[in-house]
């Protein structure tokens, strides 16, 4: 039977780590459409500093979907973009390189094996095992993807990454509210003493973008809209040892 080493599922697992990053600091870095001042800065926000973190984790649990993309430096560099719904998911976590594509669908989930996760699994180039697993879909109910359900519920399941993430900001604090925008997006700028936050200046009030000096940036979108998610192809899905 094909065993992986713990550190083969490294670059999945890495995404705990920014979940509690995001979760107890909001993260920085240089964000796809660099937040503008709006010429009305000085104007009062609709929103009260005192508020924000209640509005947005309200808002994030309130919602059934979003997009999540982001970096972040933490030993190491984590890349990600996610689609969450209630009943699925589906996007690619990259942990240094090593590339992760991972599915949910309700209660089963998936990750695919890529060149990069090949490599770092400590599998020889050339063997016949290479062969039977890249670009196949590991699913959690198969052997050697026993366990794979409690390690990417943590950021897969949109409930337990949300109050993880967006939901434990309600008990941090906030000052600011100055007028901006996001990828176009109409925002109020937050700071606290972890980093940025910027949050849609009309209800609901979702977080849009988190920010850290020097540790990153999480992107958020798409908030409550569909996301469709189906099993891999049979074809797609692999059926060799330990399958």
């Amino acid at each position: 039977m094909i065993r992986l080493r713990p550190g083969a599922l490294a670059a999945a697992g890495a995404i705990a780590v920014l979940c509690t990053a995001c979760a107890g600091s909001p993260t920085n870095g240089t964000p796809s459409a660099a937040p503008a001042a709006a010429s009305s800065s000085a104007a009062p926000a609709v929103l009260a500093a005192s508020k924000v973190g209640t509005a947005v984790s309200d808002a994030a649990k309130q919602a059934s979907s979003v997009h999540v993309s982001g970096t972040v430096s933490d030993a190491g560099t984590v890349k990600l973009d996610l689609k969450l719904s209630k009943d699925g998911a589906s996007g690619t976590v990259d942990k240094d390189g090593v590339a992760v594509p991972v599915l949910r669908i309700k209660d089963k989930y998936y990750f695919r094996f890529t060149d990069s996760l090949i490599k770092e699994a400590g599998i020889p180039a050339g063997s016949s095992v290479v062969a039977q697993l890249k670009d196949k879909w590991v699913p959690s109910t198969s052997q050697i993807g026993a366990g794979i359900g409690d390690a990417f519920k943590e950021f897969l399941d949109y409930s337990t990454f949300i109050n993880g993430t967006v939901g434990s900001l309600g008990t941090t604090t906030f000052s600011g509210g100055e007028k901006s925008t996001v990828n176009g997006a109409s925002v109020l700028k937050y700071n606290s003493s972890e980093g940025t936050a910027y949050v849609a200046a009309d209800e609901p009030h979702y977080l849009l973008l988190l920010q850290q000096a020097g540790k990153g940036t999480m992107n958020f979108s798409d908030w409550d809209k569909p996301v469709t998610v189906t099993d891999p192809p049979q074809s797609e899905i692999y059926s060799g040892p330990g399958a």
